[in-house]
């Protein structure tokens, strides 16, 4: 028998998977209010799929558990991360803001507590539903670290709460649907194609996040190569983008301190490959092989 659903509202009607379709259609995203609830186990992928929503939608019980105990998978943290979770819930929908409740959402009461503060603040609502088998919620529980862990029996109660389409249409959702019914990759894909691109991203995965957090680029290019500056308090470390001569040895170089060693004025550098290079450089370490941007002969080269 067919699952019963209500018509789907205009941003995900055209994200519903057909059989006959193989190209989507471009998907636009609601200029009304809208919550959205992911109901599923924790490890059935609800993670994932919020992604596909802008970031400044989701409100994760996992972050705010980690924020309050160093681990994202410790339930005895549940109580606090949903009082954060309620708070930042009513700020989002007293100013009409799209929401994403990304937590399992497995409990009647849970969803019932949604729904009346989507209904006061005349919130469309919309459950996604995670129909993954317990076993494999539990199989990627050990592919997580131990922090991200979520205990079995933890697992196997929030698989069993889940409800179907249909039941959340009775609860009170407009709107229900199996997550594997909607192509979501195609809404992620359709989203990021429009996105600005990100200034950062090659900073990002050299150095990582945090020191992505404090780099800005230079404006204009120096010598003729992108720079930009790692700043924290009154320290700072100057890198730079090589990308002339070989197309296979771009690579990164972090500005010592120190003169060239043929006593012109000219800045010197060597070359980085990650955070460790550059706390490497920024004690002092002594580099193999400098770069003077001023010296003639360049006695040294980048390896």
């Amino acid at each position: 028998m067919p699952v019963l659903r209500a018509p789907p509202t205009p941003f995900l009607e055209d994200c519903v998977r057909s059989q006959s379709e193989s190209v989507l259609a471009p998907l636009s995203l609601p200029d009304g209010p809208l919550l959205l609830a992911m109901i599923g186990a924790a490890g059935s992928g609800k993670s994932r799929v919020a992604r596909a929503f802008p970031a400044d939608w989701r409100l994760e019980l996992d972050n705010y558990r980690w924020q309050a105990t160093g681990s994202p998978g410790d339930q005895t943290a549940t109580p606090i991360a949903s009082v954060v979770f309620r708070e930042f819930l009513d700020a989002r929908l007293t100013r009409k803001l799209p929401v994403l409740a990304d937590s399992t959402n497995s409990e009647r009461d849970v969803r019932a507590y949604l729904l009346r503060r989507a209904r006061h603040w005349g919130m469309t609502t919309v459950a996604i539903v995670f129909r993954v088998p317990v076993e494999e919620c539990l199989a990627r529980q050990e592919t997580r670290t131990e922090t991200k862990q979520v205990p079995p029996d933890a697992v196997t109660r929030q698989a069993v709460g889940v409800p179907t389409p249909d039941q959340l249409i009775d609860e009170g959702f407009h709107h229900a649907y199996y997550a594997d019914e909607l192509d979501l990759l195609g809404l992620l894909l359709s989203r990021s194609a429009t996105a600005d691109p990100d200034p950062l991203a090659d900073v990002r995965r050299t150095f990582g996040e945090d020191l992505a957090a404090v780099f800005a680029w230079h404006h204009g290019r120096e010598h003729g190569f992108a720079t930009g500056t790692f700043a924290v308090a009154d320290r700072e470390m100057t890198v730079r983008w090589m990308d002339d001569g070989d197309p296979y040895d771009h690579h990164w170089q972090a500005r010592l301190n120190e003169a060239c060693t043929d006593g012109c004025p000219g800045p010197t550098w060597v070359k980085v490959t990650d955070a460790a290079d550059l706390q490497d450089v920024y004690l002092g370490g002594a580099p193999d092989e400098p770069w003077c941007d001023s010296c003639d002969s360049h006695r040294f080269t980048v390896g």
